[in-house]
């Protein structure tokens, strides 16, 4: 009960006796009223929490890979966990989700190697902080007629836009193969990968690279692979998560909590089979959910252990890159990582106490 000094002339009580000076009394009826009106004004509520810090993560994908570790993160409640209410929107192609981030239309943005690099080499203050997938995770999958690199000549292959993972990894791989992407073959930007799928299913290409879903996908319509860049273990800074300079400077805490989240996704998908694919089946409901199980099998074992990138990775692609984009000649790879979360969560215990959890 709220009690006040009285300034008023002082009654008498019910006794009759006139209440000692200094004495503290229950206010009458129209006091109480008029102090339940004011207090909320001058004690507003405080809540029991912190509000959450509310940014936007444009994810570039919908088939099993990195960007799953977005959607693990969102709805297995990782991101609330420390704060964040991230919203995660489809943007495709990571060159696109770049955009969005450079725009300031997302925060922390679903990234590769390729999309990072190119950015940071055009003057944007970009920076990867956490890798996801440190390998090619694709496969050469070709039409049944196709029985050697030397076949290809002269063919169509079915590509997704400039700048993407899956236009980096052909490039390199039809070198590998002896092959000039720009003079033995000829390379159509098609889009994502159902798409390029759907291009050798028309007829209209003859190859494509894709990831453990395609591939299952492929064998089941006729097609095979010809090269299984997978096995290489090559690295290479597939998925990856990227933000801004100015972001970190202004929010490091919101930046190492979306961290520690995106390691926590990592481990779910390593360790939660039954869980990861449930959430799988909310985002990618174009496949086909015979193949959702299998392709999660195929694809879970290429997810890091612990959100730590690849310099060497980032590096091979840079190599590929400059022949086509002469700015990253002078960039230094390592400007356009930013270790301190990682190292941060490895030095304190976090990346260690999610193994034994």
């Amino acid at each position: 009960m709220v009690r006040r000094h009285s300034r008023s002339p002082l009654r008498r009580g019910p006794s009759g006796q006139r209440p000692a000076p200094g004495a503290l009394r229950a206010p009458g009826p129209l006091l109480l009223a008029a102090l339940l009106l004011v207090l909320p004004a001058l004690f507003p509520a405080i809540p029991s929490h912190a509000a959450a810090e509310r940014l936007t993560t444009a994810f570039q994908s919908l088939t099993i890979g990195g960007s799953t570790v977005y959607w693990v993160a969102k709805d297995a409640g990782f991101f609330e966990r420390h704060g964040l209410d991230v919203t995660i929107v489809f943007v495709e192609g990571s060159p696109r989700t770049m955009q969005t981030l450079i725009a300031g239309e997302s925060q922390i943005a679903d990234a590769t190697g390729p999309s990072v690099l190119n950015a940071r080499a055009a003057g944007s203050p970009v920076v990867l902080i956490a890798g996801m997938i440190n390998v090619m995770p694709y496969y050469l999958i070709v039409h049944s007629s196709i029985q050697s690199p030397a076949d290809l000549k002269g063919k169509v292959g079915a590509n997704h836009i400039p700048g993407t993972t899956a236009d980096t990894v052909i490039r390199v791989g039809l070198k590998a193969l002896g092959l000039d992407p720009d003079r033995d073959v000829s390379l159509r930007a098609i889009g994502n990968t159902p798409m390029r799928l759907q291009a050798l299913v028309a007829g209209f290409a003859k190859f494509m690279v894709g990831q453990d879903l395609e591939l299952l996908q492929a064998k089941r319509l006729g097609f095979k692979v010809l090269v299984d860049y997978v096995a290489a273990r090559t690295p290479f800074q597939m998925s990856a998560v990227a933000t801004s300079e100015g972001y970190i400077r202004e929010k490091r805490d919101v930046v190492l909590g979306y961290v520690k989240a995106v390691a926590q996704s990592l481990h779910y998908l390593k360790t939660n089979r039954e869980g990861s694919i449930a959430i799988i089946k909310r985002y990618a409901r174009f496949m086909n959910p015979d193949v959702i199980g299998p392709a999660f099998d195929a694809a879970r074992r290429l997810y890091n252990d612990t959100p730590m990138p690849t310099i060497e990775g980032m590096e091979f692609i840079a190599k590929e890159l400059v022949q086509r984009n002469p700015k990253l000649r002078t960039l230094d790879v390592r400007t356009a990582v930013d270790l301190q979360f990682v190292n941060e969560l490895e030095q304190n215990g976090f990346l260690k106490s999610l193994k034994g959890s």
